[in-house]
């Protein structure tokens, strides 16, 4: 069911390095850490990353997740922070990759995210953001586990 993840399924402090693209798809340099962290009854996952160039900011969220159940391949989040409003989301394992559609409650703000198992301990992922029917962001980012 797993399809051998240990992204999300296992504790640790995950590296991400990659490109984040603006509104009008100007490339910056994206990078940070990422922190899974597993309590019984709840998962949570802290992100801090920074954007540099002429966009520069950092950014930081935090996600609780519904540890997956035994028979199922998908569970849910939630995120109080990182956008305009509160993000409710689910974990989708299909093969060798975590699908991560996301929206907020009034569905004005939306997006898709993908984890792409590429080795043990390392991942390709792919995103975007959308506000309404504009483009808020998108990225390409590479996850390397660290512990």
């Amino acid at each position: 069911m797993r399809y051998s993840h240990n992204y999300l399924f296992e504790p640790g402090l995950w590296s991400a390095k990659g490109l984040f693209y603006d509104r009008q798809e100007n490339p910056h340099s994206y990078g940070g850490e990422i922190v899974v962290i597993h309590e019984p009854g709840l998962w949570t996952i802290e992100t801090r990353m920074n954007i540099s160039g002429e966009d520069k900011r950092d950014f930081e969220a935090r996600y609780e997740v519904v540890p997956f159940s035994e028979n199922k391949n998908y569970t849910e989040w939630k995120s109080m922070t990182g956008g305009p409003e509160p993000l409710f989301g689910l974990f989708v394992v299909v093969e060798d990759t975590i699908l991560t559609p996301s929206q907020s409650r009034s569905g004005v703000y939306w997006g898709q995210e993908a984890h792409i198992r590429v080795g043990k301990g390392e991942y390709s992922n792919r995103g975007f953001s959308f506000l309404k029917d504009e483009k808020v962001s998108s990225w390409s980012m590479r996850l390397i586990k660290e512990n």
